[in-house]
């Protein structure tokens, strides 16, 4: 009976924080680290580049910082988050993603013209986007964006570097043939259809 008690006393001597590590902060990190300069508190509303990330996949959130931070994707408009992910760690990133993916997110852009809008929902299914990012954008794939509720000129402006090789991560590789023969304007369709779509609340996956 004696081993217990010893194991009991010499985990009181140990360092606070040793025995069992408190769960880091998401909301706490995201604040330090800068990110609501860019991204707005809670990760809605920030500047008008940036995605809205309240309510995204957290997975696809570590992946992406992770190949911001290794330089797997280095397109230009990644190229100013790398300072700042450099300075999160694997346990930070996780944490931060974990907490942004249950927070509310933001609503839709106001509703726009109807057949613009029917026309980006018929283009949205017929390039073969729902296989992986689920209908109207709402429920990807295991690390996949969710895109519903996106803002439209962060998306038509995705769209564009996937389709032109510009942002040529192995992910974004996969998707070329899917939107390789998208004009301009189509682009601007789906974009505005999924802008206008509302995002569902809660865990992706």
């Amino acid at each position: 009976m004696m081993i217990p008690v010893l194991l009991l006393a010499l985990t009181a001597l140990l360092p606070a924080g040793t025995a069992q590590a408190s769960p880091l902060d998401g909301k706490a990190l995201f604040a330090a680290k800068g990110c609501p300069a860019c991204h707005g508190a809670d990760g809605r509303k920030g500047l008008a580049a940036t995605p809205h990330l309240a309510g995204q996949n957290a997975g696809y959130m570590i992946r992406q910082m992770n190949e911001i931070a290794d330089g797997t994707r280095n397109a230009p408009a990644a190229r100013p988050m790398r300072p700042v992910i450099d300075k999160v760690n694997a346990d930070e990133r996780k944490a931060i993603a974990t907490w942004l993916a249950v927070q509310p997110p933001a609503g839709p852009a106001p509703p726009g013209d109807a057949a613009r809008l029917e026309q980006g929902a018929i283009l949205f299914d017929e390039q073969g986007c729902i296989g992986c990012h689920g209908e109207a954008g709402t429920r990807p794939l295991a690390d996949y964006p969710v895109l519903a509720g996106q803002r439209r000129d962060y998306l038509a402006a995705q769209i564009r570097a996937i389709r032109d090789e510009i942002r040529s991560t192995r992910r974004a590789r996969l998707m070329v043939a899917n939107v390789r023969t998208l004009r301009d304007d189509q682009v601007e369709r789906i974009a505005e259809f999924l802008s206008q779509t509302k995002r569902i609340q809660g865990p992706v996956q």
